[in-house]
């Protein structure tokens, strides 16, 4: 029973993580951290970005050469066509980058049984090579992002005799997403009657949380009235207690015909009252059809004023 205590200790290590508030959500002060995640090659993989999964290819693919580079070089008269008596390292490395690479075999060739087997081991291991890191490009490169913008900041102010909260969304890339759908809560730190803390998540009802179709913006309301988590809560309680309205979006792109996904955080200090955002769309008549231009810039302006677009 000692040792299997012992084996859950070693596996389960007690070191203490720290931890930032983020997103309406605890998370990991050091989450760009990835190296000590190397237990996970495929996670680490494709949330790095490209340049560092060039670079971490390129490390791969340098460092088995040199290993089997070694290995050739402690046979010295195993590689025939070499220059000198024997086989220099450098002769070593270019061996087994043709080897590696499938490239085949020019003046240099395997002249015993010791650097055949080395040949075929290797050989098996460049075909492996070859195919995960295809995997793993193939695989970032099929991967669809959503490119949702977030306005910066979420305004309250009272919208058709309600008084509500507002923040918006718009489609980067232009192309519709289908079956998009947004969902929004209140994160807040709460003490419960024994006096432990807890983080919240109450859920808050937009009045359009789905739509078939998103092109290109979307104003999401919730209106503050008896049922909502923000009522009867003043500025100053949202304050103390650490609110963020958390903000997710979901949807299925049209053209990969894949989910998406996106999502984002207001802070209290992000909220604006009474102040609303500023009209994105404006009418234009060029002689022949009326058109409707929507101005992105403007996605995150808010004026002093109560009129919302």
């Amino acid at each position: 029973m000692a040792s299997g205590k012992q084996r859950a200790i070693r596996r389960f290590p007690t070191a203490s993580i720290r931890l930032l508030k983020h997103g309406g959500i605890v998370s990991v002060v050091n989450s760009a951290d990835w190296i000590r995640h190397w237990r996970y090659p495929n996670d680490v993989m494709l949330a790095v970005s490209w340049p560092t999964f060039f670079g971490l290819v390129a490390a791969a693919y340098l460092l088995l050469n040199l290993t089997f580079s070694c290995l050739y070089w402690l046979d010295r008269h195993g590689i025939g066509g070499v220059a000198g008596q024997s086989t220099r390292f450098d002769d070593a490395f270019f061996f087994s980058v043709q080897t590696l690479g499938s490239i085949g075999y020019g003046v240099l060739y395997p002249s015993s049984l010791y650097t055949n087997v080395i040949v075929t081991i290797e050989s098996l291991m460049g075909i492996v090579f070859i195919a995960l890191i295809t995997g793993l490009a193939f695989r970032r490169f099929s991967r669809s992002t959503a490119r949702i913008l977030f306005s910066e900041v979420a305004t309250m102010h009272d919208y058709d005799g309600q008084h509500s909260l507002m923040f918006r969304l718009a489609n980067e890339r232009r192309r519709t997403i289908l079956q998009a759908r947004i969902q929004a809560y209140l994160a807040i730190d709460e003490r419960t009657v024994e006096g432990y803390r807890m983080r919240r998540l109450y859920p808050m009802r937009l009045q359009r949380e789905h739509s078939p179709l998103f092109l290109l913006t979307w104003t999401a309301m919730h209106s503050i009235d008896s049922t909502s988590p923000l009522h009867g809560l003043s500025l100053d309680d949202l304050a103390a207690n650490h609110a963020d309205i958390v903000v997710s979006f979901s949807g299925i792109d049209e053209i990969l015909e894949r989910p998406i996904h996106a999502h984002h955080n207001y802070p209290i200090s992000k909220v604006l009252f009474d102040q609303a955002f500023v009209e994105m769309m404006r009418d234009e008549d060029d002689g022949s059809e009326s058109l409707i231009v929507a101005n992105f810039n403007r996605t995150h302006h808010c004026p002093s004023s109560t009129r919302a677009d």
